[in-house]
This record gives C-alpha cells, sequence and structure tokens, in this order.
C-alpha cells in the first residue's frame, strides 16, 4: 500500500464501500455505488481515505457471491488487520473513468449545470442526483425566486432531451409548475 497527500478529494470520485469482514481469510463485502458491480472490474487501482492521507490499497480480486459483492486486499490475510479497514470508502481516480458517448455524463458532471426546458425557460441548476429506489432524480435549484426544489425524472427521451457538457446544459422536457 502506497500512500499519497495532500488529499485533493476533487480528483477523487466515490465508489464503493467497505462493509463486514467475510470468513477468517481477509475477505470482506463491498457495497458498489457504480451502476453495475461489473464495473468495478474495470478499475486497477482503488483508494481509501485514513485519517488524512489517501491510501491505495491493492485489491487481490472482486468477486460475486450470493449476489453480493466480496473482495480482498492484497497482502492482508487475516480477519483482525481487514477489521480496521470497516466501512472506508473506496475511491478511484476521476482521470480513470472510462470516456462516455456523446449525450451522457457521470452524476458529478451534472451537478451545477443549467436545466433549460423546450420553452427555453431557464428552470435552474443541478444542485443533487439522487435515486429513492425508481429511477434517478435531479434537484433543480429553482431560478425562480420559489424556494421549493424541482424534482425532474432522470429519464432519457423522456424527460431528459439532451446533455451539453460544454455548454453546462441540460434540455428537459419539463414545464416551470410540474
Amino acid at each position: 500500500m502506497r500512500k499519497n497527500s495532500p488529499v485533493d478529494l476533487s480528483l477523487f470520485l466515490l465508489i464503493a464501500k467497505i462493509g463486514k469482514t467475510r470468513g477468517l481469510k481477509g475477505e470482506f463485502f463491498l457495497r458498489s455505488f457504480a451502476e453495475t458491480p461489473d464495473s468495478l472490474t474495470n478499475f486497477t487501482k482503488f483508494y481509501t481515505l485514513a485519517s488524512d492521507l489517501m491510501e491505495e490499497v491493492s485489491l487481490e480480486y472482486i468477486k460475486t457471491a450470493n449476489s453480493n459483492i466480496v473482495a480482498k486486499i492484497k497482502s492482508i490475510d487475516d480477519i483482525d488487520l481487514i477489521k480496521s479497514f470497516g466501512q472506508r470508502d473506496v475511491y478511484v481516480l476521476r482521470s480513470e473513468l472510462p470516456q462516455l458517448e456523446d449525450n451522457e455524463a457521470y452524476w458529478f458532471e451534472l451537478v451545477g449545470m443549467r436545466v433549460i426546458n423546450l420553452d427555453d425557460k431557464i428552470l435552474g441548476e443541478v444542485d443533487v442526483v439522487n435515486n429513492y429506489g425508481a429511477s434517478d432524480i435531479l434537484e433543480i435549484n429553482p431560478q425562480s425566486t420559489s424556494n421549493e426544489k424541482i424534482l425532474i425524472p432522470f429519464i432519457k427521451n423522456k424527460f431528459i432531451i439532451s446533455i451539453d457538457k460544454l455548454k453546462n446544459i441540460i434540455l428537459v422536457d419539463w414545464e416551470e409548475d410540474n
């Protein structure tokens, strides 16, 4: 494991969380925040934040076991040693994220984008993207003086018409008073 400092979290993306231990040989459950758990295997370098240092961890493997994700850190073969990693967040470098197609974006790229409807009315800016179970939801800080956030389901080709990262704009099929 290699340590880097100082930590600039804007360079990293939270992708998973280390959960409970599994067995006695250093395995642990991994809670993925990626769109598909399989996408974790696309990365070779993972990092955890320990106090104020970002620590690179080398995973020996990531596998699926009974619909759970199980992983193991190289050189840790003991349940007591892995317990010190419990509940740590797992990060990857943003620079290592796969390139997306046109009209696609990562959640973190959507935050701060202006949202404009088909009538060319600015609805506001994306404050956060959440998922409450059914679909992703854009929470918009409204342009108007209303304090209520606008919630728009992130359903492409229905409510989300296009995403222009260069212009920092999301075009939506949504009326201001929906």
